[in-house]
Formats: C-alpha cells, structure tokens, sequence
C-alpha cells in the first residue's frame, strides 16, 4: 500500500484540546478501523499520506472527515490540487462534519453518506496516489 503514514486528529471531552496519532505504514485494518471510528467530535478526521510529510494536508493527502454516516473527503497529491468529492444533485445546505473546537461544515453536495464509496476511494488511493474515476471530483 502507498500510505505511508495515517495521522488522526484526537479531541478530549471537551473537544478543545487535541494531538495527533500517527502510524507508519499503516495496515489495510488499522485505516479502516480509523475510518469507522470518525464521530465528528472526538475523531473528526483522519489524514492519508502517501508521501514524506504527515502533518500537511496540502501535500500528497487523502483526507477524510466526519463521522456517523456523513463524509466529506478532500485530496491534493501529484498533479491534483484541493479535489473535493461532488455531488450536483444534492443540495447546497450546509452538513457538520467535525463539531469540536472550530469545527467544520460543508455544503451536502460535497459530502457522501456512503461509507463503501469512502473505503473504495481510499483503498484506490492507497494503492495508485490516484482519486477514483467512479466518483465525481471538483477542485
């Protein structure tokens, strides 16, 4: 797999305070696992890096967001710059995505609720640095 490094975001209780978890070359198992644990608060997003950094989502980053049935996903890696996951039949109301600290919200057409699409998108991610040609992307 291509990931090099899985950085996850971690608030406490209150969601102000935070740190970073990171694992080097992380396993098909531990992305999933920290994919399904999203919950908007505590684990609002996770950071799949393909390349040497892991602490800059605007480099060689596949990013997941959100949690409980809503995902919002963004890459930039290679020649693709700030790629949005799109979806022009649904709505421009705005959905939360990560509820803790300064939180983060983005139109519904930006978000998926299908979590089978998210695995698939980050398992062609992993394995290509590529976003998957099935999805509609908008940068």
């Amino acid at each position: 797999m291509a990931i090099r490094c899985l950085t996850i975001a971690v608030y406490g209780e209150t969601g102000r305070e935070w740190h970073l978890e990171k694992f080097r070359n992380p396993t098909w198992d531990e992305i999933v696992t920290s994919i399904n644990r999203l919950d908007k608060f505590r684990y609002p997003w996770v950071w799949l890096f393909i390349g040497d950094e892991d602490e800059d989502a605007t480099v060689d980053c596949l990013t997941v967001m959100g949690g409980e049935g809503v995902y919002w996903l963004g890459l930039t890696a290679g020649k693709y710059e700030q790629l949005r996951l799109f979806d022009h039949k649904k709505s421009t109301d705005e959905v939360a995505l990560w509820t803790s600290d300064q939180g983060f919200g983005d139109e519904e057409r930006y978000v998926t609720y299908d979590i089978d699409l998210v695995l698939r998108i980050v398992k062609h991610f992993g394995e290509t640095g590529e976003p998957l040609r099935e999805a509609a992307w908008e940068s």
